[in-house]
């Protein structure tokens, strides 16, 4: 039966570096204070802030960007701020709520080196770690509260070590009890044990990889801000919430200027213009009329996955035709306001015919019924980013700009520039790391959600700029049994994983042919192509919106 000890082994950051230092807290084990910034280990790209008194809350993590043929090496602001909210949880019909406070903390773990190896994998997929940490809390009802209600206290510091700790994930069936004679003379004692919570709150770091998308197109840097719980008691009911803040402005410095010597290194929080929008250097640019531009302010946009694009992926670097956003996409809707919420994925979705989407065909919008996964919900991913903005020099040859909604570009399916990620479902594609869960864990069901089988995910927009990631299950919640939220993690775009490729096709897209010299080398033409049909002065979206009106046929 395990201890401690035992099921720490289980986290992200102790299968990597399993001798990770850590600090005690609770009990007998002193006040240890607060943490402020990470020091950053050398060669480490990901730094954060962690305060005990706030032990619930990371913030101002950054990440160092290193040289494209785009945008310079530089520090970037990819989080404001990460909240782990208390956790709602019902035993026997009593609800009680976890704090992730200082009081209830037991260890602190740090590390910002270690590994996770190639497959065989149960719970991680491959990676190294930079900058990280894990957090241990602990919970207990007072046996001594008040009767009727449920009041908690840390669960001290001898029990951790404790055999049966826990239970046993698969406990063997216990023997019949022997019959026990005992004289009116004889005393002994009853130990009583209370139900026991156990939370770890990781925020795992990880260095840059090509395995975030289908067909290892773009390299990546992802980082795991999840919860793990375990009860020693069977639990009614489980609610989890964890906001995920960016910046309302960019701090990415998007032109590329050859620094003078000595220049210091951009700083995400120096103040700065907030009007208008950064130039954007590219390979052959000289004059800004013809340089690809960003807009300061973030915007959010869901993407859902074609559940038959596979094909299309491996073909997206491709000069001649790549493909668009009706080939990848079932459903899209971009510039999200505040207050947005969507059911993502939930164990009472089945698979089969779903909702209908209206793809242009050259002529008119015709409706096609999609095909849904079991559990898939109404979006599959998440982007915040600032949008693109297209070359001036576009901008003054298309004589009916707005029409052409040149000013606001979103990126998909890969970004270019300071993309915030997260994918809770992926296609059905061959790549193993981008399956979802089953009965048995992760990584185990193509095309289906990233979240366990009997969490039920939400996902709603704080601001323009944030959103919280909130799961509920009712079923499933096993003494014993490690229950995971927002097991799949977010990832930072950092560039193409084959920049050569990359500048070749923006340099070779015979698509842009009819439009001026500066859209051959724009990532923002690339992808206002692959969303927009045009002919003649009328505009069309390759894969209607969702909710906007369906327009009339091409004359």
């Amino acid at each position: 039966m395990p201890n401690l000890d035992a099921l720490l082994k289980d986290t992200m950051l102790l299968t990597a570096a399993p001798g990770a230092p850590f600090q005690e807290f609770g009990g007998d084990a002193g006040d240890a204070g607060t943490s402020e910034a990470a020091s950053p280990s050398v060669g480490a790209r990901w730094t954060w802030t962690h305060d005990l008194s706030n032990a619930g809350r990371v913030t101002n993590l950054t990440y160092d960007l290193q040289d494209t043929p785009w945008y310079a090496a530089q520090t970037v602001t990819v989080l404001d701020e990460l909240v782990w909210h208390p956790i709602e949880l019902v035993h026997r019909g009593m609800p009680m709520t976890l704090e992730l406070s200082k009081e209830f903390l037991l260890r602190k773990y740090e590390a910002s080196r270690g590994s996770i190896n190639e497959e065989p994998f149960r719970y991680w997929i491959p990676a190294s770690i930079d900058e990280s940490m894990m957090l241990v809390f602990g919970f207990q009802v007072n046996l001594r509260g008040p009767a009727g209600a449920i009041t908690l206290e840390p669960i001290p510091r001898d029990v951790l070590a404790w055999d049966d700790f826990m239970p046993p994930a698969n406990p063997p069936t216990p023997p019949k009890p022997p019959v026990m004679k005992v004289k009116r003379t004889e005393t002994g004692t009853l130990r009583l044990t209370p139900l026991r919570v156990l939370v770890c709150a990781e925020f795992v770091c990880c260095t840059e990889r090509n395995d975030y998308t289908p067909g290892n197109m773009a390299r990546t840097s992802r980082f795991r801000p999840h919860l793990m719980l375990m009860s020693n008691r069977p639990l009614d009911k489980m609610a989890a919430k964890i906001s995920i803040r960016r910046p309302a402005m960019t701090t990415m410095a998007h032109q590329m200027p050859e620094p003078s010597p000595g220049e210091p290194p951009h700083d995400p929080h120096a103040p700065h213009d907030h009007h208008g929008a950064h130039a954007m250097s590219t390979p052959t640019r000289g004059l800004a009329y013809d340089q690809d531009e960003m807009v300061h302010e973030m915007a959010t946009g869901m993407w859902s996955d074609s559940n038959t694009a596979a094909v299309y992926w491996r073909k997206i670097a491709n000069v001649t035709f790549p493909p668009l956003w009706s080939s990848i996409f079932s459903r899209v809707s971009t510039d999200l306001p505040a207050g947005t919420s969507f059911l993502m994925a939930s164990p009472d979705l089945k698979g089969g015919d779903g909702f209908n989407t209206n793809i242009w065909s050259g002529h008119e919008y015709r409706t096609e019924q999609q095909q849904l996964m079991n559990r898939q919900g109404y979006f599959d991913n998440i982007h915040v980013a600032p949008p693109m903005r297209a070359p001036k020099s576009i901008r003054d040859f298309v004589k009916n700009s707005p029409l052409y909604k040149l000013d606001t570009i979103a990126m998909a399916p890969f970004c270019i520039h300071d993309c915030l990620h997260m994918h809770w479902r992926w296609l059905p594609a061959e790549e193993k790391w981008l399956w979802g869960w089953d009965e048995t864990g992760p990584y185990k069901a193509q095309g289906e959600p990233h979240i366990p089988v009997n969490q039920h995910l939400r996902v709603e927009l704080e601001s323009t700029h944030a959103f919280a990631y909130c799961v509920r299950a009712d079923t499933g919640l096993e003494a014993g049994h490690w229950q995971y939220i927002l097991h799949e993690g977010l990832a930072y775009g950092n560039t193409a994983d084959k920049e050569w490729l990359a500048k070749f096709m923006l340099g070779g897209m015979q698509f842009l042919d009819n439009w001026p010299s500066a859209a051959k080398t724009s990532w923002a033409m690339f992808y206002w192509f692959i969303r927009y049909w045009h002919l003649n002065g009328v505009v069309r979206e390759r894969l209607l919106e969702d909710g906007a009106p369906v327009l009339p046929p091409y004359p």
